[in-house]
C-alpha cells in the first residue's frame, strides 16, 4: 500500500489511504484526547474532545473522523484548540457527579485524566447540578447514569461489535440516560461478556463483583490465559496481596488473539478460586469415611497403590502442557478425555491432511471468504464467535455458514445454509463438486449460490461449535478437509477446551469401555460434567486429583487437591500456537509437585500416524421417525464456573426443551426418551428450531442429564430420541 506524508505539530508523519488523523497521530506518539472514540469501534465524532486545527480549514474538525490527505498540516495544541477542548470538558463536568473518592474507575478514568490535562482550572457553573439518579442493577453489571457522559461507547460495542443490541439511550436532552431496552439485563438478552464495562471511559458501567473492592493503582496486574474454554483468551488478572479482585480484558490494549474480548466465564468466573467447595487437604478413606491426611502420607499411599497396576486414566483438557506431559510419563499414554469427540474430528481431518493438527486461527484474516461449519459456536467458544463477527465488520471478510440451527453470526454472514443435521455431509459434497465445476447443478439454488460464492476466491475454513460432539464428527472432518484441501485453504478446528490439542497430541484417547485397569485416576474432571453418560469403572482403588469437593469424592479412596488455571504457570497449545500462563497467586498444593514423587514409566514420545484416505466422509445419520436431539450447555455450562462460581450462577440460564412451533403448540411438561432412558422437562415452542430436531438447553450437566445420555459419550448432537406425554 502506498503511503504519503502529513504534518502534525511540525512533525512529518507517514499515513496510508483510509487513515484518520487520530490514527496517524497515535502511531507517531502524538496525544490527542478522546472520549467517544475507541480503537475497536467505528469513529463517531460525537464528543468533540479530539478537535484539531487544519491549515486552510475554516473551523476546527474532529481528528477521529477526519481522513488524512497528502500534504495536510494539522495542529493539535494551538490556543484555539485548547480553548475549544477545555470548553467541551467544562460542559461535560458541569453535570458530572464528582464521586472520584468512591468511584471504582478512579485512577483509570479517562475523564479524570483528560480533565486534569486539558480541562479548565475552575468551573464557571453556578447552577445546581442536574442529577440523573437512575441506577440500573443487573446480576453482574450496574449502570450509574449520574456518571455517564453519553459517549455511546457501550451502545456501539454491544450493538455493532457483539451483535446483541441490549443497551440504548432512553429519553432526550439532559434527561437522556443509558439503559437496557427492556429495563433489565437478563430480559434484554445480555450475554454478560463485560465488553461494555471494559470500554466505558468513566465509572458509569460497573463490574458489581469488583465494586468498592479495591483501587486500580494498588493492584498487581498479571497477564495470563483463561482456561475455561477453547478460545484461549489472554486476560489481565488484578490482585492485591495475593487475592484476585477482578479480571479485565483491556479491549484495544490486549495483544492476545482475543483482542481483549471476553465472555462471562473469563470475566466473572475467577471467584471459583474462593469457592466454599475448594478442597484444601488430601483425604484418605479409612473404613467408611474420608479423613484428612498430609501430602507426604497421600503420596506414600498413592505410590503403593500404583505399583505394578494398570490405570484407568480420566483427563480434563484444561491442564497445562507441562502437567499433561508429566501425567503421561507417570500414568501412561492411554486415557479417556473430554476431548475425545474433538480427537475424532481431527482424525477425520488428518485422513486428508496427514496431520492431527489445525491451522492457526489468524490464517482466516488472509482469506477473502471464511466458511464456518457448526452450530452454537457462540455458546461453546463465545470469543471465537465474536472474532468471526469482527472479521466481517472490521476486516471486510465475507462469511458463509453451514449449520442446522440459526446463529447470531447469521446477522453478518453473506450467506447461511441451514439444512437438517443428516444432510450436512451431503451438502458439503455438493459444495465440493460445485465449487470446482461451474456446470454442476445440485438441484438446490441456495447450495449452488454458495458454491458460486466460493469459486475462485481465497478461502479459509472454520469448524467448531457442536461439530466435535456430533455423531458424524469424524465423517464431517473428512468431508470439510477434502474441500479445504482441494481449495488449498487453511482449516481451523476450534477445540472445545483450552488444551485439547495437546491432549490429542500426547495421549491415545479411547472409549471408557476400553479401560480395564485396577486403579481409577481422575485428574481435574467430573464424570457428569466432562463425560456425560459415563460411569466410573469398578476398580480396587480410586484416586481423584481435584480442586473441589466433587460428586465423585464420595466414591474415592484418596483425594488430592490441585490448583486452578488462574493459580498456574505453564503453557497451553491453543488455536494461535503456544499460549502462556502466569500467576502471582501462591497455593500450598501443586499437581506437578505431587507427580514428581511418583515413579516414571519412561514412555517415549512418538508422532501419531493416521492413514491417508483422501476421500470425503460417509453419511452416518439417516432420518427415520425419530427426532434428533442436541444437548446444549448454556454459555456458562461446560466448565467448573457453572458449578462453583457464585458470580456466573446468577446468569446461568435454565433447563428447557425447545421444539419447532409446528410440532409443539404451547409450553408443557413432556418426557424426553433416549433409548430406554427418560427425562421430564419443560418443553417450549420455538420457531428457530428446525422440524425433526429437539434442542435441550441445560444450565449444567447433572445426574439426570448424564443418565439420559448414558452410552452416547462423547456425542451431544444427533442423538435419536422421542417425545412422550409426561
Amino acid at each position: 500500500m502506498e503511503s504519503f506524508k502529513i504534518v502534525i505539530d511540525g512533525k512529518e508523519c507517514e499515513a496510508f489511504a483510509g487513515d484518520t488523523v487520530l490514527e496517524v497521530a497515535e502511531r507517531n506518539g502524538i496525544v490527542i484526547p478522546v472520549f467517544c472514540y475507541h480503537k475497536e469501534l467505528r469513529p463517531e465524532g460525537a464528543c468533540r474532545v479530539c478537535l484539531v486545527e487544519v491549515e486552510g480549514a475554516p473551523r476546527l474538525v474532529t481528528a477521529c473522523t477526519l481522513k488524512a490527505m497528502p500534504d495536510m498540516v494539522v495542529k493539535t495544541n494551538t490556543e484555539r484548540v485548547k480553548r475549544a477542548r477545555a470548553g467541551v470538558i467544562e460542559l461535560i463536568l458541569n453535570n458530572h457527579t464528582l464521586e472520584c473518592p468512591i468511584c471504582d474507575k478512579s485512577g483509570e478514568c479517562e475523564l479524570q485524566m483528560t480533565g486534569f490535562r486539558n480541562g479548565p482550572k475552575k468551573s464557571r457553573y453556578r447552577e445546581k447540578r442536574r442529577e440523573k439518579d437512575i441506577v440500573i442493577k443487573g446480576p453482574l453489571i450496574e449502570i450509574d447514569n449520574d456518571r455517564c457522559i453519553l459517549c455511546r461507547r457501550c451502545i456501539r460495542m454491544c450493538g455493532e461489535n457483539m451483535g446483541n443490541r441490549v443497551l440504548g439511550i432512553l429519553n432526550r436532552g439532559y434527561k437522556a440516560y443509558i439503559s437496557p431496552f427492556n429495563g433489565d439485563f437478563l430480559e434484554g438478552g445480555c450475554e454478560h461478556c463485560g465488553s461494555c464495562v471494559d470500554v466505558c471511559p468513566v465509572g458509569s458501567l460497573l463490574d458489581r463483583a469488583f465494586k468498592y473492592k479495591d483501587r486500580p493503582w494498588r493492584m498487581d496486574k498479571t497477564w495470563t490465559t483463561c482456561s475455561l474454554c477453547g478460545s484461549g483468551c489472554t486476560i489481565e488478572v488484578d490482585s492485591y496481596h495475593g487475592k484476585v479482585k477482578r479480571v479485565v480484558g483491556r479491549i484495544g490494549v490486549n495483544r492476545g488473539h482475543n483482542k481483549g474480548y471476553l465472555c462471562v466465564r473469563g470475566k466473572w468466573g475467577w471467584d471459583i478460586i474462593y469457592s466454599e467447595k475448594r478442597l484444601k487437604e488430601p483425604l484418605l478413606r479409612q473404613g467408611d469415611s474420608l479423613v484428612k491426611v498430609d501430602f507426604e502420607k497421600a503420596v506414600e499411599v498413592l505410590k503403593e497403590k500404583l505399583e505394578g497396576r494398570e490405570v484407568n486414566l480420566f483427563l480434563e483438557s484444561s491442564l497445562t502442557s507441562e502437567e499433561l506431559t508429566k501425567i503421561r510419563d507417570v500414568f501412561g499414554g492411554k486415557a479417556v478425555s473430554d476431548s475425545y469427540g474433538y480427537y475424532k474430528l481431527l482424525r477425520g481431518i488428518a485422513s486428508i491432511t496427514g496431520a492431527l493438527n489445525t491451522s492457526l486461527f489468524s490464517s482466516i484474516y488472509s482469506s477473502d471468504v471464511v466458511f464456518v461449519l457448526g452450530d452454537f459456536i457462540e455458546e461453546f467458544t463465545p470469543v471465537i464467535a465474536t472474532l468471526l463477527r469482527l472479521a466481517v465488520i472490521q476486516k471486510g471478510k465475507r462469511l458463509i455458514r453451514l449449520g442446522t440451527f440459526p446463529s447470531k453470526l447469521d446477522s453478518v454472514s453473506f450467506s447461511t445454509l441451514l439444512v437438517p443435521q443428516e444432510e450436512i455431509i451431503d451438502t458439503l459434497k455438493h459444495l465440493i463438486v460445485g465449487t470446482f465445476d461451474s456446470s454442476y447443478q445440485s438441484g438446490n439454488k441456495e447450495i449452488d449460490s454458495v458454491a458460486k460464492s466460493l469459486r475462485g476466491k481465497k478461502l479459509s475454513f472454520v469448524v467448531g461449535g457442536n461439530v466435535p460432539f456430533s455423531v458424524e464428527s469424524e465423517e464431517i472432518g473428512k468431508t470439510v478437509a477434502f474441500l479445504a484441501d482441494r481449495a488449498g485453504a487453511p482449516l481451523v478446528a476450534i477445540p472445545p477446551k483450552a488444551n485439547s490439542l495437546k491432549v490429542v497430541e500426547l495421549f491415545d484417547l479411547v472409549e471408557p469401555s476400553n479401560l480395564k485397569g485396577e486403579v481409577n485416576v481422575l485428574i481435574n474432571c467430573e464424570l457428569e460434567r466432562d463425560f456425560p453418560g459415563v460411569e466410573l469403572p469398578s476398580a480396587d482403588f480410586t484416586v481423584i486429583f481435584t480442586p473441589f469437593y466433587t460428586p465423585e469424592v464420595s466414591q474415592a479412596d484418596l483425594v488430592i487437591p490441585i490448583e486452578l488455571g488462574l493459580e498456574k504457570r505453564g503453557t497451553f497449545k491453543g488455536i494461535e500456537g503456544e499460549l502462556s500462563l502466569d500467576s502471582v497467586l501462591e497455593t500450598p498444593f501443586s499437581l506437578l509437585e505431587v507427580l514428581k514423587y511418583l515413579p516414571s514409566k519412561g514412555i517415549s514420545s512418538k508422532e501419531k500416524q493416521v492413514p491417508l484416505i483422501k476421500e470425503p466422509g460417509k453419511k452416518v445419520l439417516h432420518r427415520k421417525r425419530e427426532l434428533l436431539l442436541t444437548v446444549l450447555p448454556n454459555r456458562t455450562g461446560w466448565n467448573s464456573v457453572s458449578y462453583y462460581s457464585e458470580n456466573v450462577v446468577k446468569v446461568s440460564g435454565k433447563r428447557e426443551l425447545l421444539l419447532n412451533s409446528q410440532e409443539l403448540r404451547e409450553p408443557k411438561l413432556v418426557s424426553l426418551r433416549v433409548e430406554n432412558k427418560e427425562l421430564q422437562v419443560q418443553a417450549v415452542p420455538d420457531a428457530s428450531v428446525p422440524k425433526g430436531h429437539a434442542l435441550l438447553r441445560v444450565e449444567r450437566f447433572t445426574r439426570d442429564i448424564s443418565s439420559l445420555l448414558r452410552g452416547n459419550f462423547p456425542f451431544l448432537s444427533g442423538i435419536k430420541c422421542e417425545i412422550l406425554e409426561a
